[in-house]
């Protein structure tokens, strides 16, 4: 009688392969799900971390650049009352300049620009023309953007105007802040010195370096670049991107109001992946001998569990020998390896189970309010239709919610919504079933309720909310209307769309109030 060939592979072999591919599967899936969440958590540190340090070094550029005005006003009020005095107008600018670091150089011109003292001497400034007329034309505090000088320096001009006591105007004292020499914001930008790769540079509103780590890039016109257009154009914020080079960077940014620069605290990609690489590596070595003692572990529960099994085998190829029936009586077949088995199916199953009891409640539940969703809703309702429970629907809107989210951001509309789910659920029995079905739409199920029992909690539920005090957005109010649905009725659907109708009703009768099914309860 033909028969297939004799398998080469036997159960014990394929336990141990299946178990052990099990464990590793399961091992390798942990650590690279610990690597996913670890490398989010750094990127979001990163980001976090250097618009913090972007933000501090924005305030300390301000201070500077607030204190080198504050001077120059000073000097100013001082030289409008003794402009025609040269003497004095080189002493105080021989005061500007030697006050502290701020200017690395100081001058003074006259109403048509031209310089009638400065300091230092040995720049010979005396007698020519201010090389930016803009501080001439506009008459007013100026912190120019960066320019080359005619000696070929990098420069950022800061001038105030000169006007006398009877308000004319006389001219203007400045002082220049040499972008590659020491002063007072060079010194500020030097200190920012971090040892996790990050740097900071500045730029001005032109996209011109005025300072850099690495000194030949100061001076230079940055090319497209998200992230320095971030920095220009927002008030402070965060951003993966690629910078103009190409690299991917991790930024934070900020503006510096006064000057309109931008200051840019950035790391490579790079090195978060370097760290992460370092930290995973670590796990991966405190992970390995508890890894080996379980594979170890495995190969002998695998042989233990294979053994009876193995014996049957044994004894069914003795079948027809006097003791066969003794020796397969004495091996626990039907008890020891069913139950085993059993034991661990159902151990599977009910991890299984639970991580599915997990991801339902994920599904069924509303991620910003907690209350259930439209999925939840409609299995809670196509239930009770089935058991022919009747119930009572309350459908809710709030009213002139966009003003909320147009007047105080999509964050604070978020904690309004909240806020409501809250209320709610304070207002709530246990058998009830608040969801959330849309942006600001809500309905509320009251099983075994009847209308005027539903009016009377809708009711409640409107003063409740009129009544509340939401942060910063203060009192809102709602609309709200009121089905009930009886077995035999119609359709579920229907009495939903009754609901939502009744609530456009009272919508059109001026909103904070609640319109129930054949009558209407206004409210004042």
């Amino acid at each position: 009688m033909p028969t297939r060939p004799k398998p080469k592979l036997n159960l014990r072999v394929l336990i141990l392969v299946f178990v052990l591919f099990a464990a590793l599967a399961t091992l390798a899936n942990s650590f690279w799900v610990m690597f996913k969440i670890q490398k989010q958590e750094l990127i979001e540190n990163a980001l976090q971390v250097n618009q913090a340090y972007a933000a501090r070094i924005a305030s300390g550029v301000e201070q500077v650049l607030s204190s080198d005005q504050e001077r120059l006003k000073y000097a100013a009020a001082v030289l409008g009352g003794d402009f025609d005095d040269s003497q004095r107008l080189v002493g105080e600018a021989r005061r500007l300049l030697g006050q502290d670091n701020s200017f690395n150089s100081v001058l003074i011109t006259n109403a048509t620009g031209t310089i009638i003292a400065s300091m230092p001497e040995h720049l010979n400034l005396n007698g020519q023309s201010l090389q930016d007329q803009t501080p001439l034309r506009l008459r007013q505090p100026i912190i120019s953007k960066a320019f080359k000088s005619i000696a070929g320096n990098l420069l950022v001009f800061v001038s105030q105007p000169v006007f006398d006591g009877k308000g004319r105007y006389l001219g203007l004292v400045g002082g220049s802040i040499r972008l590659e020499q020491k002063n007072a914001l060079q010194d500020l930008m030097d200190r920012q010195v971090r040892e996790d790769g990050a740097h900071v540079y500045l730029v001005d509103s032109n996209r011109r370096v005025l300072y850099h780590p690495y000194p030949e890039q100061i001076g230079q016109i940055v090319a497209e670049d998200p992230i320095v257009d971030a920095a220009l154009s927002q008030g402070g914020g965060s951003l993966q991107a690629l910078d103009a080079q190409g690299v991917e960077m991790l930024a934070g940014f900020t503006h510096v109001p006064s000057s309109g620069w931008g200051v840019i605290a950035q790391q490579p990609l790079g090195n978060i992946q370097a760290t992460l690489q370092v930290t995973m590596s670590k796990v991966a070595k405190g992970i390995l001998p508890l890894a080996l003692f379980g594979l170890v572990l495995i190969w002998w529960l695998g042989t233990r569990i294979s053994a009876p099994l193995s014996r049957l085998a044994e004894s069914a190829k003795r079948l027809d020998s006097p003791e066969s029936y003794e020796r397969i009586s004495a091996i626990p077949a039907q008890y020891s390896e069913s139950w085993q088995i059993r034991r661990a199916l159902l151990l599977g199953t009910s991890l299984l189970q639970e991580k599915i009891g997990r991801l339902n409640q994920q599904a069924q539940s509303d991620a910003l309010t907690g209350l259930a969703n439209r999925r939840a809703m409609q299995d809670t309702l196509a239930h009770w239709q089935q058991a022919n429970q009747p119930f009572a629907i309350v459908s809710m809107d709030i009213d002139h919610f966009k003003r909320v989210n147009d007047t105080f951001g999509h964050g604070v509309g978020d904690e309004t919504l909240r806020a409501i789910a809250d209320l709610m659920k304070q207002n709530s029995r246990t058998d009830d079933l608040p969801c959330r079905v849309g942006g600001e739409e809500f309905v509320l199920l009251l099983p075994n309720s009847s209308l005027r029992a539903a009016t009377d909690v809708a009711e409640r539920l409107r003063a409740s909310i009129a009544a509340a005090q939401i942060d910063t957005v203060g009192h809102i109010t709602v609309s709200l209307g009121v089905s009930v649905w009886q077995p035999g009725s119609g359709s579920i659907t229907a009495a939903l769309e009754k609901a939502d109708q009744l609530l456009y009703q009272a919508k059109q009768k001026g909103r904070n109030c609640v319109v129930a099914e054949q009558r209407s309860l206004a409210v004042s």
